[in-house]
C-alpha cells in the first residue's frame, strides 16, 4: 500500500503550504486536505489558486474536505452569513482578495472572487474515506457514513493542538496545529499507514 499524506488546516498560509507539499511529495502521490483553507492568515486567495493548480498536477492525486470556514466563506458569496463570516477571521480573507475595501464590502468582494475558486468551494466533500481512513474536518461522529467499515482509524482537522504537535490515538488522529491560528503554529502532513508525520517552518504573521 502506497502512503497517503493527510494535511491540516491551512488558514491561509500559502508559504507553508507550499513547503510542507514539496515535502510530502517526495514520499507520497495522494494527497488529501482536512479543510479550512481560508481566513486568519493572510494568503486565502493565494492558497485557493495553489490549490486548484495542484489538482492539476500530473501524478498526484488530490481530495479535498470542507471545513467550516470555506463553508462560512462560500455561504458568504452565495447567501448570508457575512457578519459571521468576519466574525470567524474573514477579514484578512476579504482584504486577500480586495485589497483595501470601499463601502459595500460585500459587493467588492462578490466580484473579486474568480468563478474557479467559487466551483472549487462547491466541490469539497464532507469526507475523504480511503484505504482504510475516514478524515473529515470536525470531530462528530455521528456526521460518519455509518455504511463505511467501522475499523477506519480517523483523521480531523478544525481543533487546533496547543502543543503544535499532531495528537495521535489508537483509532484516530488529530492534525491541525495552529498554522495561521496559534503563534508559532505549522501546518502539519500525516502519513498513512506508518503514521509518521513532517510540518512546515513556523508561521510568522509578520511575513
Amino acid at each position: 500500500m502506497n502512503e497517503i499524506g493527510f494535511i491540516g488546516d491551512i488558514h491561509g498560509c500559502v508559504e507553508e503550504l507550499d513547503e510542507l507539499v514539496t515535502a510530502a511529495r517526495s514520499r507520497t502521490s495522494h494527497l488529501v486536505f482536512l479543510g479550512d483553507y481560508v481566513n486568519r492568515g493572510p494568503r486565502s486567495r493565494e492558497v485557493i489558486d495553489f490549490l486548484i493548480r495542484l489538482q492539476q498536477t500530473k501524478g498526484l492525486s488530490t481530495s479535498f474536505v470542507v471545513g467550516n470556514h470555506d463553508q462560512a466563506f462560500l455561504d458568504s458569496l452565495e447567501g448570508d452569513g457575512f457578519d459571521s463570516f468576519l466574525r470567524m477571521g474573514g477579514a484578512a480573507t476579504v482584504v486577500s482578495y480586495v485589497g483595501a475595501p470601499r463601502a459595500d464590502v460585500l459587493s467588492q468582494l462578490r466580484e473579486s472572487v474568480p468563478v474557479p475558486h467559487v466551483d472549487f468551494l462547491k466541490s469539497l466533500a464532507n469526507q475523504v474515506v480511503v484505504d482504510g481512513v475516514t478524515a473529515t474536518h470536525k470531530h462528530r461522529a455521528h456526521e460518519l457514513d455509518t455504511s463505511e467499515d467501522t475499523e477506519q482509524f480517523l483523521i480531523y482537522g478544525h481543533s487546533p493542538q496547543r502543543r503544535l504537535l499532531p495528537r495521535i490515538e489508537r483509532d484516530r488522529a488529530f492534525i491541525d496545529t495552529g498554522c495561521g491560528t496559534l503563534p508559532d503554529g505549522r501546518l502539519t502532513c500525516l502519513f498513512w499507514p506508518s503514521l509518521n508525520w513532517t510540518q512546515s517552518k513556523p508561521w510568522n504573521p509578520i511575513r
